[in-house]
Parts: C-alpha cells; sequence; structure tokens
C-alpha cells in the first residue's frame, strides 16, 4: 500500500501543468522561426551575391559588345579648368582605350576629378553621338596668401588651404598672418564685405592669439587696426564710417584700437604714445 503511494506522488511531481506546457510550446516555436528566419535571409543574401556576380559578368559583355560595335568613349570634354591641367584630369579619370560610354560610373568619376588639387565640384556627363565625356569644372577661389613656417599658400573663400608649390596671384590679394587664420577668413571676408570700398584698403590680417584680427591697411604708414574678439562685424563698421566723414587715416596714424567698449585709443607716430577719443 505505502509502496502505491509512493507512485502517485512521483508522477504527480512530474507532471507538466498546462500553462507551462503552452509557454513551453510558444518558446519553442519562436526559436524555430528564428532560426527558419536567419537561414531564409542567408539564403537570400548567397543568391542575390550570386545573382549580382551573374549580373556584373553579362553586363560587362553588354559593354565589350557596345564598344566593338560604335559606343566607344571618343574624346574628353572640359570646361572650367584654368589652373588643373587638362593631363592631371585625363589621369584622375583612368579611362582606357575603347572604354565603354555605356559602362562609365559618372558619380565615380566625379568624385575622383573632385579630389583634385584646384577643383572645388565638378559635374561629368556622358554625350552619345558623339561619344564623348562632359566634365565641366568649378575650380576654388583664392582669396587669401597665408604666410606659415616659411612658406606662402593661397586658401580660398571657404578657407581651404590649397597645396600647392607655386602660386601667382592674378591681382592684389589679401595677405594672411597667425595660426589658424585660414579657418577663420570665411567670417572675416564676410565683415569686410560689408563696406567693400574701405575693404579695398585692408592689405594684411593678422589672426592674434586665435582670438581676433588685426587688419593691416595699404596706407604709407601701413596702419594697423586691432579689432576686438567679440561683435569685430561692429568695430570695422564704425571705423570705416569714421573714415568716409573724418579722413582720418590721412593723418599720421600708426595704430588704432578698437578693443575697448567705450572708447578707441590712436597711436601717432610724431611720438604721441596714447591719444584718448571718446566715441
Amino acid at each position: 500500500m505505502a509502496n502505491g503511494i509512493s507512485k502517485k506522488a512521483e508522477l504527480k511531481e512530474t507532471m507538466v501543468y498546462p500553462e507551462k506546457e503552452v509557454a513551453y510550446r510558444l518558446l519553442g516555436a519562436l526559436v524555430a522561426a528564428a532560426i527558419m528566419i536567419c537561414l531564409i535571409l542567408t539564403a537570400m543574401t548567397i543568391r542575390d551575391k550570386i545573382l549580382s556576380q551573374q549580373f556584373n559578368k553579362m553586363m560587362q559583355v553588354v559593354y565589350q559588345f557596345s564598344a566593338k560595335h560604335g559606343m566607344q568613349v571618343e574624346d574628353i570634354i572640359v570646361e572650367g579648368n584654368r589652373r588643373t591641367s587638362y593631363e592631371e584630369l585625363v589621369q584622375a579619370l583612368n579611362l582606357s582605350d575603347n572604354e565603354s560610354i555605356l559602362g562609365v560610373d559618372i558619380a565615380k568619376l566625379q568624385s575622383q576629378i573632385e579630389q583634385l588639387t584646384w577643383v572645388r565640384k565638378c559635374v561629368v556627363k556622358r554625350s552619345f553621338f558623339p561619344n564623348n565625356i562632359l566634365v565641366n569644372i568649378e575650380e576654388r577661389k583664392v582669396k587669401a596668401i597665408w604666410q606659415y613656417e616659411g612658406r606662402f599658400y593661397p586658401v580660398d573663400s571657404e578657407g581651404n588651404v590649397i597645396e600647392v608649390e607655386d602660386y601667382e596671384p592674378d591681382a592684389p590679394i589679401l595677405f594672411l598672418s597667425g595660426d589658424g587664420a585660414p579657418h577663420h577668413l570665411e567670417a572675416l571676408l564676410k565683415v569686410l564685405e560689408t563696406d567693400a570700398e574701405f575693404a579695398s584698403r585692408v592689405k594684411g590680417a593678422m589672426f592674434v592669439s586665435g582670438r581676433r584680427w588685426n587688419l593691416i591697411l595699404d596706407y604709407a604708414n601701413g596702419v594697423v587696426i586691432k579689432l576686438p574678439e567679440q561683435n569685430f562685424d561692429k568695430a570695422y563698421q564704425k571705423i570705416a564710417l569714421l573714415e568716409k566723414r573724418n579722413g582720418i587715416f590721412k593723418r599720421k596714424l600708426t595704430s588704432v584700437d578698437l578693443r575697448y567698449d567705450n572708447k578707441m585709443v590712436i597711436e601717432l607716430n610724431d611720438s604721441v604714445d596714447g591719444l584718448m577719443l571718446k566715441r
């Protein structure tokens, strides 16, 4: 009798309740579904790769066939290049002889050309009948010359330093000095443009202590204008207006300090050390 009771107890302990059985089955189904999805995705990836390879092989045959039957690149026509040589462009394009015009990767060619030193951006197009590649280039516009570690570098309007060995400016150009000057040139140019007439007298700009500008004017004595770190646009506009109204730079000045809120300090070169003028 006791033996029969113990067997019933063992059976009761090993029973699986309906709630747990449902949970186990649901978990098993989810795991099986996840494995199935992974297998399907893997199979699709392998299939797509094989199809892609087959497709690329087929297109290569098409390109070769088209090139043999009059659809090869015959010429490269370039517009807008003044400082970028045709030889540099041909090397950047890297097109082989009898290249099929259908197989030319326009986006890739465009990217390769924009890696050239003087190229700011370009547009590449196909031209069928005749089969030419058209390249329209916008080159960088030099706005200043930066002196750094004994060398002189052209700098474009966006503050990019153009790494070239030799550069001959076409006209008088702004001379930059000071560490980090090119990175702040764009902001300075915007301020100078607010009074273009006065800006034409600015021949140099020194970036001081990585914080502010000194402007050097092209007057005989090379007057220095010390601009403040903050709101230097307002200081520039005030000094430009003062020059228009009073012609202060016709006097024997060596520097005008605009770094103070309620005054400016003018230094004369006739031994007057500091003349304080109230605004």
